[in-house]
């Protein structure tokens, strides 16, 4: 019997793309539709064997008894179980940030790390029941370009669509950290000295500038910091309620009576009750209460200064 060695090559690569795609190997079987002895193929199968051992990829090649044929495991210590797939899955399912399209994308990776007997039903019908964001907006590949110019501490420029407006403001930031906060990604960005959060999902257009920036040295913003995202809600009794707009650039308008109107955003602690404050009577904080008790407190000891004049 003659195993040439263009016929051995075509039968090595033709087991081994087959269980690279989860098929098994029968040895009888690959005997008789390669016209060669079982002893040729086990000498392929453990050609195989021995390359997987060198290549150090995470799986190994294994004899499944009940089956009668050679399979790829995955090496267990690297797997992820159904029971930690689901937990991921529900996890990015809750938080409402992404895409329908981007979570399928990352569900079908997470489930591929998940054995094949293991793909239960329940991890496959959570695709079908997500509810796709109001924004449409894959955020996916903006998330990793401005983390980029983070880490390589780049200027960078973006075109940002305020809530109410229909053309977006070109505005070029120091990009500091990107945050996740109630269902949206958050850019925190060094706006003239002001730190400033940005909702991602308004970014139109985003290019990173061949300029580099300092962190500050005194209150350097970190990572960290994000637990100084607060939840506001504001009612503004003034003229303009752009002025809003320009301070907290992720304000909803929920609601507009005469000239009064109730804002929402996730801004950042810092100098933010001192613009609430500068603002005078045009402005009431309503939530959330801690802080409309602590505005209260300022307010009554700024009177306590001028009861003597």
């Amino acid at each position: 019997m003659v195993d040439s060695q263009q016929g051995k090559g075509y039968r090595v690569l033709s087991m081994f793309d087959r269980l690279m795609n989860g098929q098994g190997i029968n040895k009888k079987q690959e005997a008789l539709t390669h016209q060669v002895g079982e002893k040729t193929i086990q000498r392929d199968i453990d050609e195989i064997r021995t390359y997987l051992e060198k290549a150090k990829l995470d799986c190994h090649l294994q004899y499944v008894r009940t089956e009668k044929v050679y399979k790829l495991m995955n090496t267990e210590s690297n797997r992820l179980s159904k029971e930690q797939v689901l937990v991921i899955v529900k996890i990015l399912i809750a938080s409402k940030a992404l895409i329908k399209s981007d979570i399928g994308e990352i569900m079908e990776q997470l489930l591929s790390q998940v054995a094949v007997d293991q793909l239960d039903q329940i991890l496959l019908n959570e695709k079908a029941v997500y509810e796709d964001v109001h924004h449409n907006k894959s955020l996916l590949s903006l998330i990793w370009e401005i983390s980029a110019a983070i880490q390589k501490k780049k200027v960078i420029t973006i075109d940002y669509l305020q809530e109410g407006e229909a053309i977006p403001t070109t505005k070029v930031l120091k990009p500091l950290a990107i945050i996740f906060s109630t269902h949206y990604f958050y850019l925190m960005a060094d706006n003239h000295d002001t730190p400033t959060v940005y909702r991602m999902d308004r970014i139109q257009h985003f290019r990173e500038m061949d300029i580099k920036f300092q962190f500050p040295a005194v209150n350097q913003l970190r990572v960290g910091d994000a637990n100084e995202l607060t939840h506001i809600r504001i009612l503004y009794k003034g003229q303009s309620p752009q002025i809003v707009y320009g301070r907290f650039p992720t304000a909803n308008l929920v609601s507009k009576n005469k000239h009064e109107y109730v804002f929402e955003a996730e801004v950042l602690g810092h100098g933010m009750k001192e613009w609430l404050l500068s603002q005078g009577a045009d402005i009431e904080v309503l939530e959330p209460i801690e802080l409309r008790e602590e505005i209260i407190e300022i307010i009554e000891a700024m009177q306590q200064n001028y009861r003597c004049i």
